[in-house]
């Protein structure tokens, strides 16, 4: 019978550094909303020649938020991957089976050679 190798588990030390990582993408992206709001309401009382560093400031915050929320979804699923493989190691894996050989085909040549022909 085969031995069953462990699976890795995630250790309470790399949960808590994804959860925390997913916390910091969560305060970052809210910095980054009220940057953006508070830049709108920069836009009366800028000059002339100011107005293409906020419409370049303000294209990059839109790209910088985007970005965050792409990577905070991606973390927030690999969170849960990893929730859902440490849940299943703890239950344990089913042995596999047994694999089976076919049973072989007699021949009149093998029929012979057992018969000492």
């Amino acid at each position: 019978m085969p031995t069953r190798t462990r699976a890795p588990r995630a250790t309470p030390a790399v949960r808590e550094r994804s959860e925390h990582n997913a916390d910091a993408l969560s305060r970052l992206q809210q910095s980054l909303e009220v940057a953006q709001t508070d830049l709108a309401s920069l836009r009366g009382s800028l000059g002339a020649g100011a107005s293409d560093l906020r419409r370049d400031l303000a294209r990059l915050l839109r790209d910088a938020r985007a970005d965050v929320t792409k990577m905070s979804r991606l973390v927030r699923r690999d969170l849960e991957r990893l929730q859902r493989d440490v849940s299943a190691a703890a239950a344990g894996k089913p042995a596999p089976a047994a694999r089976r050989r076919p049973a072989r085909r007699r021949t009149r040549r093998t029929a012979r050679a057992r018969a000492g022909a």
